[in-house]
């Protein structure tokens, strides 16, 4: 039985579909799960996040001399930004003219899932930047700031916030929804849609940790988030689809 995708057809048995498995026995809901549980514990339970800032704060000089370099600061931080807010504008775009698109129609499901996912996650990320008063590294006086104390996740309400998730790197690790739109959809190997993702969230995300701007772990939960948000939307909007083929087809 062949599968409808924006452009082209191709059958089931060349590119698996969405396995209706229950949450717990998912490989791609475990498995990041348990990455980001694991990276958390390390850098927390061994401190790596002030480890690793400690080293890049020690490169620097003593200082966050990087803060306002035209690389880190000019093109990954402010026309970063303008990129994620392009794409985004793009994808709205795309997702209005695959209403009346002959050729985009068949994948209008899954645009409005890209769509739903890259918007969820960063509302939900930029909700956490203003709820939670966590400073960024830049704020504690360990690396030459005014607050108190070197605790990574101590609240500190009313002196600092608007520093956790990283919402830099959340502007790339939403890109991650992408891999859940190419398993619904003839565009090529699905594993490679997760390469934007990848580069950019690390791209980003490094620099704003070169900025001082964000903790290493700060970044593995916007990471995260992302990836949880995306599957969870991908799941819910193509079960029914799923379920419409379900008797005709069997899975491995």
């Amino acid at each position: 039985m062949s599968k409808p995708g924006c452009i082209g057809r191709r059958t089931a048995t060349a590119h698996p579909t969405w396995a209706p498995r229950p949450w717990q026995d998912d490989a791609l809901f475990v498995c990041p799960l348990l990455a980001l549980v694991l990276g958390l514990l390390v850098s927390q339970g061994l401190d790596f996040d002030r480890y690793w800032a400690d080293v890049l704060f020690r490169l620097e000089g003593g200082d966050w001399n990087l803060r306002y370099a035209w690389l880190t600061s000019r093109v990954l931080h402010e026309y970063g930004q303008r990129f994620s807010i392009a794409w985004g504008v793009g994808l709205l775009a795309l997702t209005a003219v695959s209403s009346w698109s002959q050729r985009l129609r068949p994948c209008r499901r899954g645009l409005v899932c890209l769509r739903i996912a890259v918007i969820t996650s960063l509302l939900l990320v930029s909700l956490g930047k203003h709820l939670l008063a966590l400073p960024c590294p830049w704020d504690l006086s360990r690396y030459g700031g005014d607050v108190a104390g070197a605790a990574v996740y101590a609240l500190h309400p009313g002196e600092v916030g608007g520093c956790f998730p990283a919402g830099h790197a959340a502007g790339g690790y939403c890109l991650f929804a992408l891999f859940f739109f190419a398993r619904q959809y003839p565009l090529g190997r699905a594993i490679w849609w997760l390469v934007p993702g990848i580069v950019v969230g690390i791209t980003y995300g490094l620099a704003q940790e070169l900025r001082g701007a964000h903790f290493l772990s700060h970044d593995m939960v916007s990471a995260g988030l992302c990836w949880f948000v995306s599957y969870a939307v991908f799941r819910i909007g193509f079960a029914r689809r799923h379920q419409d083929r379900l008797p005709a087809q069997s899975y491995s």
